[in-house]
């Protein structure tokens, strides 16, 4: 019964926490320019995958899914979001988006602007966490 109890404390205390990710979608309202970010769950804002589409133009965070690109930074307050992009070396930017966030009661609203090093800027609303 000792060994069965100890088993049962080992795995308890091996087992990681699930960490839930939903993607935040942004795009223009001709969807000709969109950024995808895969976000965790987290107290702080954590980006794990990017995906950029402008006309016939992809980047990715994941190799083969078009030009690689890098996380750069990322900031998030109660009421804005700002991250940057950056190149596969981390020397260029290749994308800025900045938000703004708005919550009333059950009502959830994000928008602002995507611009794209060498290819334009838009206004995008947001899907999303």
């Amino acid at each position: 019964m000792k060994q069965v109890a100890a088993a049962l404390i080992v795995v308890l205390l091996t087992v990681a926490p699930a960490r839930a990710t939903e993607w935040m979608i942004c795009s223009n309202s001709g969807n000709t320019a969109s950024i995808s970010v895969l976000l965790g769950a987290m107290n702080v804002i954590a980006v794990n995958d990017i995906k950029i589409e402008v006309g016939n133009k992809q980047w990715s965070t994941t190799p083969g899914e078009g030009t690689l690109i890098t996380r750069g930074q990322a900031f998030e307050s109660a009421d804005q979001m700002w991250i940057d992009v950056t190149d596969k070396d981390v020397a260029n930017i290749v994308a800025r988006l900045r938000l703004f966030k708005a919550t009333e009661g059950d009502n959830y609203a994000s928008g602002g602007t995507l611009a794209v090093t060498g290819e334009g800027a838009w206004a995008v609303i947001c899907d999303g966490p």
